[in-house]
Order: C-alpha cells, then structure tokens, then sequence
C-alpha cells in the first residue's frame, strides 16, 4: 500500500513539473499570468477551456515512461474521449512577412509649345469669359505648368498676365487685378515689369500698406540690376545720356564764348582788307570764313576748333585751357561711344537666343533646332551645348539631354550647372547610382544648395527603391537636406513630404542651376554694332579722317591753337577795354598807350583831369552805364536760358561748364526718358526714371541763378 502511494504522489509531480516549465503567449495578445492547470484524467477530466495550454503525453513503445512532446500546441474546440467538447490542437504558424512596398513610379512628361500654348488658351479664353473660378483654376495651371517645366520666368505669359491686371484694374475691380499681378510675378519673378506693375496697383489699392508696394518696388529695381537682359540696356541709357549732354555742354560753352569775344575778332579781321571796306562787308566775310566747317560738314571738332582759332587771343588763360579740354575730348566720345555699345549689347545677339531657351518659355522651338543644326556641325561652344541639354531635360527628352550635357562638360568637366543638369538627367532614366557619385564628387568640391537638396532626393529615391537594404541613406538624405537648407533657408523639408506617393512627377524632382552671367556676358560682344557707332559717331564729330587721326587730332590743333593765343600780345591784337568794353588796339587808336587796360577815350575821361568837357565825361559814363547794363542783362538771360552759361558769359567758365553739364544731363534724360535702347518688356517707370532727373534739376538751376546774382552783385 505504501509503495502504491508513493506511485502516486511520483505521478502526480511529472505533469505538475512539466507546466511550471512552459508558459505559451500568443504574439497577437498582451501576455498573462498564468496558473498551471491541474493534471485531469483522460476519462474523467473536465473539458479544457479554449485558450489554456497543456502538454500531451504518450507511452514511450520501448519502455512505457511519459515523454513530453518537443512541441507545445495549443488547443482549438474538438470533441474529447469522454464525448465532451475538448479543444483541438492545432500548430502556431509564424506571422508572413508583410508584403514588399513597390517603389512609386518616376514619370517623366515631355511637353511641347503646343502644350504650352493650349494651356494659356485655356486661361486665356477663362479670362475672357470673366468667370473667376474657371480663371483661377487656368491660371493655377500656368503656374503649375512653369514648374513642370523647369521654366525659370515666363515672360510672355507674365506680361500677358499684366495686360489683363490693368484691364481688370481698369474695370474697377482692383482686387482681382492684384491677385493677377502676383501670379505674373509668379510666372517671372526676374521681370522688372511685373514687380512695377504690382507696385503701383499695390498703391492703388491701399495708400497706406508702404511695406508692400515699397517692397515690390524694391523687388523690381533689384531684378533689373541683377538681369543682363534689363541692366545692359539701362546702362546704354545711361551712357548715352551723359555722352549727349557733354556733347550739347561742349558746343553751347564754345558758342557762349564766341558770343562773348567774337566781337574782337571782327575788330582785328577788318584790318586785313584795304580802308574803304566797310566793316560790315568784313564781318560778312569773317563769319562765312568761320561757318565753311559746317557747310562743308566737316565735324563738330574741326567747326569748334574754328571758332576757337577766331577767339583764341581774345579769351582768358582759364577760359582756353577750358576750350582745349572740352573740344580734345570730342575725340574721344567715339571710342567711348562704341565701347559702350560693345559692353551692353545683348539684343539680336547669340545670348538673347539662349537666353530665352534657358528660359523655357514657348516659342523657342525654332531657335533650338537652328542651334541643332550648330551643333550637328560642331559649330557651337560649352553654352550653346549646355543650354540645349537643359532645355531638353526641363521638356523630358532625356537622351538628347544627356547627350548635349555630355558634349558641354567635355568641353568644361568642372562646370557646376552641367553636372548638376547631368545628375538630373541620370536620376530621371532610374541611373541612380550614377546620379548619386556626381552629386557626391560635386559636394566635396563644390558645395551649394540646389547640389545638396538633389542629393537628398537621390537618397530618398534609393531609400523608395530598394527598400529596408538602404534604410539607413534615409540619415544621409536628412543630413545633406540640413546643410542645403543652411545654404538656403528657403529650401522644403523632407517631413513635408509623403514618402510613399502614389507617383513622382520627376520633370520638376530635382532642380537645376542657370547659365552661368558670365558665359551670357561672353556672348553678348555687339562687335559689329560698336564698329558701327563708332564710325557714325567720328564721321559726326571728328570728320571724315582716318581713324588713327580721329583720336588725337581734336586735341593736338586745340594745344597748338592754345599757344597761339599767348602770341595776341606780339601781334597786337584787340584787347577789352575794363571800363567801356571797346577793343583797344593801336591799329584802331594809335594814341593808346602799350598796355594801357583802357581805350584811349576812358583814359582822358576817367584817368586824366580837366583833358574832356563835363558833357562828354557824362556821356561816357553812360555809354559805361549800359555797357555793364548791357553784360548783366546778358548774362543773366544765359543763365536764365541755360544754367551755367551766365557764368561762362561774365568771365567764370569752368563752373560755368559744371553747371551746364549737370543743367543738360538732366534735361537730356527727361527727353529720352523712355531710352535709347529698347528693352524687349516694360523696364523702369518713368516716375523712377524722372525722380533722379528732377533732383538734379531742381538743386543745379536754382542755385547757378543764385550764384550769378551774387557774382553779378
């Protein structure tokens, strides 16, 4: 009985041993603490509840022990030996790997002109219909479209979208013109005209807001400093008022001295023919003698350089180092004025063309294929190659894109945009490695922002790609996103995009950098042009001589003319009398003494006593008397006139000439206030062109007629 028992209690601890070792949890649910179940007899036992664990034993065949099986099952609703519902065993699977993501597909559009033109139809045609949805979503779809593209301004669209902003603003609805002009500043924002625009309408609508429409202005002034396209013309301006109004300052200071002197020249010309020649016939003959430059249109410098020659002994030290000055620097205003041209040149050049492609805008197809035909005939450089391929590339034709890009940087394998575009080129075929180590190369050389953000999306594209194997480039894409963003706060974060779109427009994935200025620059040489100026502009001032001669001649007869005018003493030419104004010269009044400053009648009336009866000492003061009358109303006539002119008239030439160059600079740019050279859009207002203009006039005229006065007083 004993021994029995003993059994017993020995199997009763085998089963109870067994479910202290094994505590089964489901992965799908929280784990629980468990008790072990009591050891229940086959025929006996009460049905296990579902959920529990338990282990089954078997009779070893060789020896009958109760073995434990190498698995643990878990029971599932069956039908037991005693009839009862026991739960059936069924084996735990492990979970399937969850399915691999496919990548979202890359789409790469190619686009046309006829796109381009049938979506500005679209808004045009919207605009026209005044309805303000269909508008505004036309209109979002241009903007759409110039991302699409890769368009870094276009400009036809713009102004288009300026026309129809002053149509609206014309209608009266100035809020709708206001939201126009910004979606046109949107389309171009590197086009002054755009910013002005908005400006003024900004203005328009609320006086008050400064901030806005001072900062588009400013905006605007910015885009026309900073475009090749704008700021050459405007510096042609420029130049071309500065080189007019020296011009005019020249002739009229040479005139206002021949009117001031010529009436000595006459005096002594008249001695060269017999007596009975009266003095009008000489003076006739004097001023057909000075006017045979002009007749015979030999030049401003060879007709100024006569009229010095005429009053050269008559003028003041000052006044004809003046004179040399002004008329030997006629010689130079050609080269200057072709230099200009050469410098600012850019329409109907090579760089207007390639501009315009770079650009993206439509219409340029027929200017990419003639550059095709260039380049089929290895006719064109690095710029010409490399704004095709980016053309290419921002359209979608990819193989062409590479293959331009490729011909580019054989020619420039340095260059920054070229890789960069070629990069680009890469990642859209799917070449992601190679995309990767040319941004990679570029980063270590040459870090910049655009560089540092395609890099970041090559990495996320890895990461899309090839899924959990280069989880960990997801770091780098954050890593190089964080240092383009220090380069250029304006770049987007990575959070802010879905990482698993359903598709990726890759046209506009990755962005690309412009022609460099300086390639524009090079191309943009009018030599042709310049050649042409220069010759008009010499033929014009100089005359018809060689152009070896042209340069220096003006300047070598007026330095040989000015010390001719030291020998006036040696010849006895007319001097002024400083009382009366009459020539005084021995010819004329042999009783005059050598080097008296006065005529022989105001030395007997003012310097000798009791010589003239009272009645003609009187009357020579006033013949004095209005003599200085006569000057100061002359003088101050000029300067009323023409500012500056006065002063040269009473004897103060060379401020005299600053007050009339700065007189004509502003009278000549409010004349051609719209420029000389026409930009191909609106370029600054007129308002801003007249401010500077209106400064200059009202500080400069008011003050020369002040400083006469005072010299006069």
């Amino acid at each position: 009985m004993r021994l029995f028992a003993c059994f017993l209690a020995f199997a009763w601890l085998i089963p109870t041993a067994s479910f202290a070792q094994v505590d089964l949890v489901d992965p799908d649910t929280a784990p629980k603490k468990k008790k072990a179940p009591p050891l229940v007899d086959e025929g006996l036992g009460e049905p296990d509840q579902p959920g529990q664990t338990d282990t089954v034993v078997e009779d070893d065949p060789e020896d009958g022990t109760l073995v434990a099986p190498p698995t643990v099952v878990k029971k599932g609703p069956g039908k037991g030996p005693n009839g009862k519902d026991l739960p059936k065993d069924v084996k735990k699977e492990p979970p399937p790997p969850p399915p691999k993501k496919e990548p979202p597909p890359m789409l790469v559009k190619t686009i046309s002109d006829a796109d381009l033109n049938a979506v500005w139809i679209k808004w045009r045609d919207a605009n026209a219909s005044k309805n303000a949805a269909a508008e505004q979503a036309a209109r979002k779809e241009l903007l759409a479209t110039r991302s699409l593209i890769g368009a870094s301004n276009l400009e036809l669209w713009a102004v288009g979208l300026l026309r129809a902003a002053q149509a609206w603003e014309a209608s009266g609805d100035s809020g709708a013109a206001v939201e126009i002009a910004v979606s046109a500043s949107e389309l171009a924002p590197d086009l002054p005209a755009t910013w002005f625009l908005l400006s003024r309408l900004y203005f328009s609508a609320d006086p008050s807001g400064i901030p806005r429409y001072v900062g588009a202005l400013q905006k605007g002034l910015a885009a026309e400093l900073s475009d090749s396209r704008y700021l050459r013309p405007l510096m042609a301006d420029f130049a071309s008022i500065f080189l007019i109004a020296f011009i005019a300052t020249v002739i009229v200071v040479m005139l206002v001295l021949l009117l001031r002197r010529g009436y000595y020249f006459l005096y002594d010309f008249h001695f060269f023919f017999p007596r009975a020649a009266a003095r009008w016939q000489t003076s006739a003959l004097a001023l057909l003698l000075l006017s045979l430059p002009i007749v015979f249109r030999m030049g401003v410098a060879p007709t100024l350089l006569a009229f010095f020659a005429a009053i050269t002994m008559y003028l003041t030290v000052r006044e004809r180092v003046l004179a040399v000055v002004l008329i030997g620097s006629l010689g130079f205003v050609p080269v200057i004025g072709g230099l200009v041209v050469e410098h600012t040149a850019f329409a109907d050049t090579a760089a207007e063309d390639l501009y315009r492609i770079e650009r993206g805008g439509p219409g340029v197809e027929p200017l990419v294929q003639r550059y095709e035909k260039l380049a089929a005939e290895d006719k064109v450089g690095f710029a010409e190659r490399y704004v095709l391929g980016h053309f290419y590339l921002n359209r979608g034709h990819l193989e062409q894109a590479v293959a331009h890009l490729k011909s580019a940087l054989a020619l420039r394998p340095d260059d920054v945009p070229g890789r960069i575009a070629l990069s680009k080129a890469f990642f859209l075929q799917g070449d992601l490695e190679n995309s990767r180590s040319i941004l990679e190369a570029l980063k270590a050389s040459s870090p910049t922002s655009v560089g540092l953000l395609n890099l970041s999306r090559v990495y996320q594209r890895r990461v899309q790609v090839y899924g959990d194997a280069n989880a960990g480039e997801i770091d780098k894409a954050n890593s190089n996103l964080m240092e383009a963003r220090q380069l250029d706060p304006t770049l987007p974060t990575i959070a802010s995009e879905d990482p698993f779109p359903k598709e990726i427009i890759g046209n506009d994935r990755l962005k690309t950098l412009p022609l460099a200025q300086s390639d524009l620059v090079a191309l943009s040489k009018g030599e042709v042009p310049a050649r042409r100026v220069r010759s008009q502009l010499s033929q014009m001032l100089v005359g018809d001589v060689p152009s070896a001669v042209a340069l220096f001649y003006p300047l070598l007869v007026a330095l040989a003319l000015l010390g001719f005018g030291f020998l006036g003493k040696a010849l006895e030419a007319a001097k002024v009398c400083n009382r009366c104004g009459r020539a005084v010269s021995r010819r004329g009044d042999p009783d005059v003494s050598a080097g008296s400053p006065m005529c022989t009648q105001c030395v007997n009336v003012f310097a000798k006593k009791n010589v003239v009866a009272p009645s003609v000492k009187v009357r020579k003061q006033l013949e004095v008397a209005r003599y200085e009358s006569q000057m100061e109303r002359a003088s101050t006539i000029l300067g009323v006139l023409w500012s500056g002119m006065g002063h040269v008239f009473s004897g103060a030439p060379v401020r005299g000439a600053v007050y009339g160059y700065l007189f004509v600079l502003a009278i000549t740019g409010a004349v051609l206030r719209a420029g000389v050279v026409r930009p191909p859009f609106e370029t600054l207002p007129i308002g801003v062109r007249l401010v500077p203009l209106a400064l200059i006039f009202f500080i400069v005229y008011p003050l020369s007629l002040l400083r006469l006065r005072r010299r006069q007083s």
